[in-house]
Parts: C-alpha cells; structure tokens; sequence
C-alpha cells in the first residue's frame, strides 16, 4: 500500500482541534480576590495550580485598603462578575457581601470539620485559620511588665502618647471597633474613642505600622494581628506580645466564598473547596503568619497559636457587620477628625 498522506488543509485543522497534540481548548482558569497578605498566599495557590492544572489569576491589594478596596471592587462588577473566588482575610466585609447577594452557595463538603461559629448558616461563606488582635509591646518597658487587658486601658494616664493604633477605616481595626460596638452599645463605644483621642494615641495607617512605632520605640503599645508580630519575630526581634484578655481573646478568622454568577463556576467550587481543607490551616499555622486553626485537630507547630488554648469570645457576626458602618464613621470623626 502506499504512504497515507494528510492534506495540508485537514492536518490543519486536526492541529486546530487538538487532535495532534497542540489543542488548547481544555485549558481551565479561575480568578480569586485576596487581602491575605500575597507573601503567604501565593505559595498555597501556587500549590493548588500545581495539583490541579487549573490557572489562578490572583487579584491582591494594597496593606492600608486591601479589605475594602476588593470588596468595593466586587461590588462594582456585580452586573458582570470578573472574580470567581473572594479569599477576606477579616470577615465583616465578607458577610456585608453576603447579605447584599454578592456570593453563591459553598458545596456542602467545603470546610468539613470547621465549626459552625464560624461559618454562614446558609453556606454562603465559611471561615478558615484566623489571626488575633493582640497588642505588641515594647521590652523593658512598663508596657511588657504589666500590659492592659482591655482595650479602654488604652486610655489610662500611663500610656498617653505611647499607644498606636491603625487608620479605623480599614482592615481589622475597623472589625475589631465594629465588635466593639456590638458588643458595648452606641454611647460606650464613643465614649471609648473619646478617651483615647484624648490620651493621644497615634494614628498610623496600618498594623504593621503600629508594630513599627513601638519597634522604633515612638511607643510602647501597638494595637496590632499576631502575624504582624510573628513576621519580625523570625528575624530576631525580641517584640512582646499581650491579648487582650479582659474583653475576651478576638479571633478573625480567613473568610472563602463563591461571587454569584462567576466566570468559572466549576473551577471556583474546586478553589474554593480546596482552599478550606484541613491542610491549608495547617500550612498558614506554620507559615510566618502564624494563623490560627479552627480546626480543634489541626496541627500546630509548637510556637503557635491553638484555638482551644485561645478560648476566643464568640462573636455574632450579622450584628458586628451591621455596626460597621456606623462604627467607622464615628471612629474616622472621634479619633481622625474628619
């Protein structure tokens, strides 16, 4: 028999449709939205690209407005959804979105073993590996030999001109006021943020900021995250570090969910059910952002943090998401004076 012969114009198109070994039509992708800090998070999806072939194009922001420039952003494309996947690292934005139809239902095995306190009743988001407020405390200082336990011991006479505290508006300073509100009501809260106006704490635009000024020594007492903290720690620092006890340990846990009408909604339920496995806790445990499992089983490395060990207050998070706004807007008058 003769050679078998392909006209040129066939081999073509057989090149076109990946029959021969060159087709891209299979190639799957997903975009995710995350304020977890890149140096952490891009090595886990990384990981996830490797493992599943699926592309991620992630999207982060900046230090000062990450939380709400992308959760702004997620609403300004709800008419056409650019994102598949929005990976909060403080939760009240997250459950703002929720509320206003922003995000799809999570599959029902996404984040097995994580309690229900910490996850949407509707399975609209599920939280994962938290950070907690904390305050860093300069050594040698009174501050480190008998630190306050409550936020308004902030204001006492001893610390004036010594505390930093992050810009309100933003990050888990405004989530922590929030709480802070739901918890206290509308006149304790002002009058919180009056006292400490009037102690003179500094202003700084962001956590690591606050840890800054007491690194620097321009204060003894910084309201800052524990990976905040953890991250100068692995270069030597000798930084102290208190929570805030006597108004009840402050968790703030990693939030995943699913924009409504995404792109890829396959690829997002396949994200977003990986990214809420047991082993995604455990990594971030022992990453240099020390975060906190809720997962009682989850391994920690023995310089970290145990959620059990932490006993964090249990926190009603429609109410405390309720509160920001107002929150927010009295802090940024009292304490920015705008």
């Amino acid at each position: 028999m003769g050679e078998l012969r392909i006209p040129g114009v066939l081999l073509l198109l057989l090149i076109c449709h990946g029959l021969v070994g060159c087709g891209g039509g299979d190639d799957r992708s997903v975009t995710i939205y995350c304020s977890h800090d890149r140096a952490h998070s891009q090595k886990i999806l990384d990981l996830f690209e490797q493992e599943t072939g699926i592309a991620v194009d992630a999207i982060f922001d900046t230090e000062a407005t990450k939380t709400v420039g992308l959760a702004q952003r997620v609403r300004s494309e709800k008419a056409r959804p650019r994102c598949d996947v929005h990976w909060s690292n403080e939760p009240l934005h997250a459950v703002r979105l929720a509320a206003d139809g922003f995000y799809d239902v999570l599959p029902l095995d996404a984040g097995e073993g994580i309690p229900d306190s910490w996850r949407d009743p509707d399975r609209l988001w599920c939280g994962f590996a938290g950070r907690v407020r904390v305050l860093a405390l300069a050594a040698g200082t009174e501050a480190s030999e008998s630190p306050p336990t409550r936020l308004v011991d902030l204001a006492q006479k001893k610390w004036r001109g010594r505390v930093a505290i992050a810009d309100p508006r933003f990050g888990t300073t405004a989530s922590h006021l929030a709480i802070v509100r739901s918890r206290v009501g509308q006149q304790r809260y002002r009058q919180l943020l009056e006292s400490l106006r009037a102690n003179d704490v500094q202003m700084v635009s962001s956590n690591s900021s606050s840890r800054d000024r007491v690194l620097s020594g321009e204060a003894w007492i910084g309201l800052t995250d524990t990976d905040d903290i953890e991250v100068v720690r692995r270069r030597g620092s000798s930084l102290g570090e208190d929570f805030l006890r006597g108004d009840g340990v402050l968790l703030l846990p990693n939030v995943i969910a699913i924009i409504k009408g995404s792109p890829h909604p396959e690829e997002a339920r396949e994200l977003a059910r990986w990214l809420l496995r047991k082993e995604v806790e455990e990594t971030l445990a022992a990453s240099p952002s020390r975060q906190v499992p809720l997962r009682e089983e989850a391994r920690v490395p023995p310089t970290g943090l145990r959620v059990l060990e932490l006993d964090p207050i249990e926190i009603d998070w429609f109410q405390a998401a309720a509160q920001l706004p107002d929150a927010i807007r009295e802090a940024e008058r009292i304490l920015l004076n705008h």
